[in-house]
């Protein structure tokens, strides 16, 4: 019988509108640790991410630099 793993992740995107323009930003959070971090573009989200789950991005970062 194989197990299964949950992890769980929060994201909250927050919007904020000027005359000019729209930025957002947003802040991520680990619901098992509850630890979190606040990012303006989603690289960033997946780094944090990938502290607690395998996304394979250092295979294919390996892959790529070959």
């Amino acid at each position: 019988m194989s197990e299964t793993a949950v992890t769980s992740f929060i994201i909250r995107f927050i919007q904020e509108q000027d005359e000019n323009d729209a930025t957002w930003r947003g802040l991520i959070r680990h619901v098992q640790t509850s630890n979190e971090i606040r990012f303006t573009n989603m690289t960033d989200a997946l780094k944090f991410m990938a502290n607690y789950v395998d996304l394979g991005t250092e295979k294919k970062e390996r892959e790529i630099g070959d």
